[in-house]
């Protein structure tokens, strides 16, 4: 097509300047006021009448091809490129009636689109010439012209031809490759003018790129539907990745009584302020993954030592410290949650180095552990205990702020301390 393209240009471009230089004698001999010029004049004068009419002819061609280019790299549906096809088709041939096929997986060819014509049928009789051309160009896959339907003998009904008064035909197949994935078709009236052998070439032209839209629009509708059933997919396995973290949740909830509640309580503050600092997306949904799961080592603590009633020893105090380890332990593998390990094995650092299971200090911690630390103590502290009652919310406060740059991170504290809302 962009050969097609370029070749019509560089036409116009001649056109062009054949035009002005008729134009320039026209002028020059009418200067000289001699009588004798003016059957030269009216020639001249005709001459470039004809050139601008084939400009404007060749601008039509022009515009028609680069309409199908641009059809070629959309994502528009397949029914509107067929649609876009059948005008420019249409426009480009200056044809009064035309229809498009494509071959159906049985084979078949079935008209999916038409221009003047109000019914379809291709059984019908009175489109039995039609039906013939169309067999005949998609059994050779090669173009017909015919320029006197009526008398052409190459046809075998003459029905609809008389019917319609049928005088000039075009019919060009749309392939892929070397398979046939339809026909074009055109026909004109004789008062509407005759194809000429010219127009086979730029029919030709024309199904080519028309059939690779066509077939650029049946892919990206293949691709959509194949996003809609991975999308589906995806929801899916996420709904049951969903299901088997809350399982385990409620597992932990269930072993530990005095903590339960609180584990739906830290992740719902801890995303409101993680929002709060601008996280969002996928950052955001490992946050919340991170604050579900931010106990679940503690399922590897023997339940003699977590659900123990009395004062524990400092052997079992280190046991239960290495509930970080065994959270990322159980968690490193699984793919879906490798991005949400922070909160589970971090949560236990503090700001000046004095955390575990590591020490980290400052900056070297996640930062979503950073954030789900302070609302860990928060939560902590302002809710019932066997072993104490909750403190008030102005103390708790206070007590974050106190410990900013020691056990929190200064930024995290300001940030949460901005927080209106720290109910659930």
């Amino acid at each position: 097509m962009l050969k097609q393209a370029k070749e019509i240009q560089s036409i116009q471009r001649q056109f062009q300047e054949i035009n002005a230089m008729l134009m320039s004698i026209v002028s020059k001999l009418t200067l000289t006021g001699n009588p004798m010029v003016s059957t030269a004049i009216q020639d001249i004068t005709g001459v470039a009448q004809a050139i601008e009419n084939v400009q404007h002819e060749a601008g039509d061609q022009l515009k028609a091809l680069m309409a199908i280019g641009s059809m070629i790299n959309s994502s528009l549906s397949k029914d509107r490129v067929l649609e876009e096809v059948m005008d420019a088709l249409i426009a480009l041939m200056h044809a009064e009636r035309g229809f498009l096929m494509l071959r159906g997986q049985n084979g078949e060819l079935r008209p999916v689109v038409a221009r003047g014509v109000e019914h379809i049928n291709l059984v019908e009789k009175a489109f039995d010439f039609s039906r013939t051309i169309v067999r005949k160009v998609a059994d050779s896959c090669e173009p017909i012209l015919t320029t006197n339907a009526q008398e052409d003998p190459r046809f075998e009904s003459q029905l609809s031809v008389a019917a319609y008064q049928l005088r000039s035909i075009l019919c060009a197949p749309l392939k892929i490759k070397q398979d046939l994935i339809g026909v074009i078709y055109v026909d004109n009236r004789a008062r509407s003018g005759m194809f000429r052998d010219s127009d086979l070439e730029l029919i030709s032209a024309f199904a080519n790129q028309a059939a690779v839209a066509i077939d650029n629009a049946d892919l990206f509708e293949d691709l959509e539907r194949s996003n809609f059933k991975l999308e589906k997919a995806n929801r899916n396995l996420e709904q049951a990745y969903q299901k088997t973290l809350e399982g385990w949740v409620r597992a932990l909830d269930l072993k530990d009584k005095e903590t339960e509640g609180h584990t739906q309580r830290v992740t719902v503050l801890t995303e409101r302020l993680a929002r709060s600092m601008g996280v969002e997306g996928d950052a955001l949904e490992h946050i919340r993954r991170g604050a579900l799961l931010h106990d679940i080592g503690k399922m590897g603590i023997p339940d003699s030592i977590l659900l123990k009633k009395g004062e524990l020893t400092e052997e079992e105090r280190e046991q239960i410290r290495q509930h970080p380890i065994y959270a990322k332990s159980m968690l490193k593998d699984i793919e879906f949650l490798k991005h949400a390990i922070d909160i589970p094995y971090c949560h236990h650092e503090k700001w000046d180095g004095t955390g575990y299971p590591r020490g980290l200090k400052g900056m070297e911690i996640p930062f979503a552990a950073r954030i789900f630390a302070v609302i860990d103590v928060w939560d902590a502290l302002v809710s019932d205990r066997p072993y104490r009652k909750a403190l008030p919310p102005e103390e708790v406060r206070a007590h974050i702020n106190a410990d900013a740059g020691k056990h929190f991170d200064p930024h995290v504290v300001r940030a949460f301390l901005e927080l209106k809302d720290l109910s659930v």
